[in-house]
C-alpha cells in the first residue's frame, strides 16, 4: 500500500505543565519550524530537539489557521502530544463509506482505545452516553490485571477478565467477535456491516494492538477506512493492515429511553458493581492476575532488582513504558470508579452510605496513585535508568501496598451492599 505524504506535525494535547501551554500554543495549531528548520515529522522534530539540546533558547515557529506566530522556548521536551498528518486517501467510486464518526485523539495518554471506539460508534446510533458510565457497566473502571512482567495485553478489555462481553452481554446488544487469519472471511463480515450501516470494531489495524472502528471500504473491500488512534489523516484513513480480530453489532445497540435521556436497565448497574466485587475475591482469570493478586505480582516484578539488571537499554526502556502505561491507566480507572458510584447514588437511595464511602475509597485510591506518578518516568529520550533506579521503583510499591489494603476495606464495604440484597 502506498505511504501517504506527511504534511506536518499538530498539536493535539497538552501534558501538564506544558511549557508550549503556558507560552500559548494552542491544540490544533501546525509546528512550523524549530530554530528555523522546517519540521514534517516526529523523527525530525526530535533530531532537531538534540541538535539544540545544549541551546539557551529556541524559537518556534507554530501556523494558526492562516497566520503564522512565533514563541521563544527551552529546548527539551516541549510537553505536546503530535500527530504527523498526511493527505487525505483519494476516493475511489466505488467508495462506501459511514459519515460523521468523530477523530479519536490521543490527548491525555490515558484513553482506552475500545471504548473510545465504542463512544463514537454509539453516536451514530443517536445513543449519548459517557465515558464513566460505559466504564462503570464494564466493570473495566474496577479491573485491575497484571500479566508476565508488565505486559500491555493486561489493558486490553478482551483480555482476562472480558469486559467486551460483559458490557455487551450486560446491555444485552447482540455482537460477534470474530478472530482469524482468513482475510477474505474478515473483509466480508465488514463490507457487510457497513453495507448495513453498521460501523466495525477492529483490533491491530496499524500493528500496535490497539482498536479503532472500521467506517468503509473501496476498490472492492481492498482499501478499509477506518478511524484510529493512529491516524495521521484530518479525514478517514486508509488501513494500513487487514485485521485479524473484528467485533460487529448483529443488530443497531439500543437503551431504554426515558424522555429525552437513554439510560442502562437498573439491573445492568447491578451487574457492573458485582462483577467489581468477583474481581476483588479472585486470584486469577484466564491467565491474567486479577485484584490484590495483580497488584502482589506487580510488586513483585518491581522489587526483581535482579531482573532489571538483566535488561539491555532497550528492554529496560520497553518495560518503563509499559510500567507507565499499566500506571496512568489503573490511576485513571480509580478515578472514574469513584465518580461511577458517586454517579448511581439517586438510583440506589437504599445503599447510598455504602456507595459513597465506596467512592471515597476508590478516590483515596486515584489520590495513592496521583501523587505517585512524579517517581514514574514518562516516555523520554533520556537514559531511564538514572530515573527508574531501585530507590524510585521502591515508591510505586509502596503505593501499590496502600491501594491493597484500601482494597481490601473496599471488598468488606461490598459484602454488605444493600443494593444486592
Amino acid at each position: 500500500m502506498k505511504s501517504n505524504i506527511i504534511e506536518g506535525l499538530q498539536i493535539v494535547g497538552f501534558y501538564s505543565h506544558s511549557q508550549l501551554a503556558d507560552r500559548g500554543v494552542k491544540e490544533g495549531d501546525w509546528i512550523m519550524e524549530y530554530n528555523g528548520e522546517k519540521i514534517r515529522s516526529k523523527a525530525q522534530l526530535q533530531r532537531m530537539k538534540l541538535k539544540f539540546q545544549n541551546s539557551k533558547n529556541i524559537i518556534l515557529k507554530v501556523r494558526r489557521d492562516d497566520s503564522e506566530e512565533y514563541f521563544q522556548i527551552w529546548p527539551g521536551d516541549l510537553g505536546v502530544y503530535l500527530a504527523e498528518r498526511e493527505r487525505d486517501p483519494e476516493i475511489l467510486p466505488d467508495a462506501k463509506r459511514i459519515e460523521n464518526i468523530g477523530r479519536l485523539e490521543k490527548r491525555t495518554g490515558m484513553e482506552n482505545t475500545f471504548f473510545g471506539s465504542l463512544i463514537n460508534i454509539l453516536k451514530i446510533f443517536g445513543i449519548e452516553i459517557e465515558l464513566t458510565v460505559l466504564m462503570g457497566l464494564s466493570a473495566f473502571s474496577f479491573r485491575i490485571q497484571f500479566y508476565n512482567k508488565f505486559s500491555l495485553d493486561a489493558l486490553d478489555p478482551a483480555n482476562g477478565f472480558d469486559c467486551i462481553k460483559f458490557l455487551f452481554e450486560n446491555l444485552k446488544w447482540l455482537y460477534r467477535k470474530i478472530h482469524t487469519n482468513n482475510q477474505n472471511q474478515i473483509k466480508e463480515i465488514i463490507k457487510n456491516g457497513i453495507d448495513n450501516g453498521i460501523p466495525v470494531f477492529a483490533k491491530n489495524l496499524y500493528g500496535q494492538n490497539d482498536w479503532g472502528i472500521i467506517t468503509g471500504y473501496q476498490n472492492n473491500g481492498k482499501e478499509l477506512f477506518c478511524r484510529s488512534y493512529n491516524d495521521k489523516t484530518v479525514d478517514y484513513s486508509i488501513a494500513p493492515q487487514i485485521p485479524e480480530t473484528i467485533i460487529v453489532f448483529e443488530e443497531s445497540p439500543i437503551l431504554a429511553k426515558d424522555e429525552n435521556d437513554f439510560r442502562p436497565p437498573v439491573q445492568s448497574y447491578i451487574n457492573g458493581l458485582k462483577a467489581a466485587k468477583e474481581m476483588l475475591s479472585i486470584e486469577s482469570f484466564d491467565g491474567y492476575s486479577i485484584g490484590n493478586y495483580a497488584l502482589q505480582k506487580w510488586q513483585n516484578a518491581l522489587k526483581d532488582n535482579r531482573y532489571f539488571e538483566s535488561l539491555t537499554d532497550k528492554e529496560f526502556r520497553k518495560i518503563c513504558v509499559n510500567n507507565q502505561f499499566l500506571f496512568n491507566q489503573y490511576c485513571f480507572n480509580c478515578k472514574i470508579a469513584a465518580n461511577f458510584l458517586e454517579s448511581i447514588i439517586e438510583i440506589f437511595p437504599d445503599s447510598k452510605e455504602h456507595l459513597k464511602r465506596l467512592s471515597k475509597f476508590y478516590g483515596a485510591e486515584g489520590k495513592v496513585l496521583h501523587n505517585c506518578q512524579k517517581y514514574i518516568p514518562i516516555n523520554s529520550n533520556e537514559d531511564l535508568r538514572i530515573f527508574f533506579t531501585e530507590q524510585y521503583r521502591n515508591n510505586e510499591v509502596v503505593a501499590l501496598i496502600k491501594v491493597q489494603k484500601k482494597n481490601n476495606e473496599i471488598l468488606a464495604i461490598m459484602e454488605k451492599l444493600p443494593l444486592f440484597n
